[in-house]
């Protein structure tokens, strides 16, 4: 593979024209579907040249060309097979997931299809007998789970069975990103952007000293679910239980210490700016207000790539720290491809979720896509060779904190408690008390979590 890799000469080199625009960069008994239950290694159609038609559904990727070149690819070797892609455009990634739950209670829902784990749509989507499990599958195939981050083959399993491969993946807000032209005129020494020994008092000290009445803020964050973990995370707490049915934060001293960290700067110091002021943090960090922007590794990259002016801005991060128990501050965020349960094409379905989750495939999905998809270690290698910047990702791929669900699927109801609660607790503007906005964060958490599953 090319060493300087470009998005157009992946596209040249699989023989098919670059397209225009990238996307931005997640009870019923279960029952194995009965092709799953009869796989081989060979699917039976792939020998006797039986014509077989397949559909993917989805929303990633669309309009760059990735989808196409892997259909393509995938075709050329199986020349019986005939792949179908259906692209889903909602207006968001929430509405796409409605279309394909209206598309199964049609009947009309793609072999190949990705409901998220980060998107707390995996679960749900096995409980409703959405997707199939895919164990002998594996087993029949002799698949290498090891091609992938052992983390982002977890993100594939469910109550003892598994039911994907990872699609994207990342660390989440696992870092500070900064610019570090005004950093350092600020007289501060970076950081080494792989390394985890910088405190979070210090960070508040930075924020500090790099704050100019706010042109620039020292440190922007937004309050919404990615980050609040995160946070709570970093002073070794955390915002619900590992089983997703409890809200922690009227107990843990840990997460309680951790909002009142974020609570004295945004609220009490002023010296962060409200998210309804600054709609979109990364990008005024390229604009210069904001020095540090509470982030991911994926973010630090993004940065590095809307730079237009060296002698103004130039990318630098800060991990957090290292947690008493060996642990690294972050939320493992993931995607996975499934085959539809309803599918009468399971082993061939299963072979193009190899195709497009192989390293070529995933490169593409990185590059072409415009995905973040950080989870195999030969792919962050070959993104290493075009950009030395992913090699900050690598210590929390390999020893990050996986996320917390809610048990009840209920994902976009917990999303959106945090985000209102948490986001008007740390709002200057509102005449709200630590303890009284403590509560009201943890009582509306808690009533999501009680809900009946979606």
């Amino acid at each position: 593979m090319a060493k300087n890799f470009s998005r157009r000469q992946f596209l040249k080199t699989m023989g098919i024209t670059a397209a225009a625009g990238v996307l931005a960069a997640c009870t019923p008994a279960v029952t194995t579907a009965p092709s799953a239950e009869k796989a081989t290694a060979a699917p039976a159609a792939a020998v006797s040249g039986e014509k077989i038609k397949m559909k993917w559904d989805t929303f990633r990727g669309p309009g760059t060309g990735w989808n196409e070149e892997r259909i393509k690819t995938f075709v050329e070797k199986n020349p019986n097979v005939e792949i179908e892609f259906r692209a889903l455009t909602g207006a968001t990634q929430q509405d796409n997931y409605g279309k394909m739950y209206a598309q199964f209670a049609a009947g009309d829902l793609g072999d190949i299809i990705a409901f998220d784990p980060s998107h707390f749509q995996f679960w749900r989507a096995i409980d409703k007998a959405v997707i199939a499990p895919i164990d002998d599958l594996v087993k029949a195939d002799n698949t290498d789970l090891k091609q992938w981050y052992e983390q982002f083959i977890g993100l594939q399993k469910y109550k003892g069975q598994m039911y994907g491969l990872p699609s994207w993946g990342w660390a989440g807000q696992d870092t500070i990103v900064i610019n570090a032209v005004q950093f350092k005129a600020g007289g501060l020494k970076l950081p080494d952007p792989k390394a985890h020994d910088t405190s979070m008092d210090t960070i508040a000290e930075w924020a500090h000293k790099l704050n100019q009445k706010g042109n620039p803020y020292g440190l922007g964050m937004t309050f919404d679910e990615s980050h609040l973990v995160v946070l709570a995370r970093a002073f070794s707490g955390d915002v619900i239980d590992a089983d997703g049915k409890k809200c922690l934060l009227a107990t843990d001293k840990n997460a309680q210490d951790a909002l009142r960290w974020a609570y004295k700067m945004a609220k009490e110091e002023k010296i962060m700016p409200r998210p309804a002021d600054v709609a979109n943090m990364a990008a005024a960090l390229l604009d210069g207000k904001l020095t540090m922007y509470w982030g991911g590794s994926l973010d630090a990259r993004n940065f590095k790539r809307g730079i237009k002016d060296a002698t103004k801005t130039e990318a630098a991060q800060a991990l957090l720290p290292k947690r008493p128990d060996g642990k690294f501050p972050c939320q493992l965020r993931g995607g996975t491809w499934n085959i539809g349960k309803n599918s009468k094409n399971a082993q061939m379905a299963y072979q193009f979720l190899k195709h497009i989750t192989t390293l070529e495939g995933c490169v593409g999905f990185n590059l072409v896509a415009g995905q973040g998809a950080f989870v195999r270690p030969d792919t962050v290698a070959e993104l290493i060779k075009n950009d030395p910047i992913h090699e900050w990702f690598i210590p929390n791929l390999e020893n990050g904190i996986p996320a917390n669900a809610p048990s009840n699927s209920r994902g976009k109801e917990y999303n959106d408690a945090i985000a209102a609660y948490a986001t008007k607790m740390m709002d200057p503007n509102e005449n709200i008390a630590f303890e009284k906005g403590l509560q009201d964060l943890h009582d509306n958490i808690q009533k999501v979590l009680d809900m009946e599953p979606a």
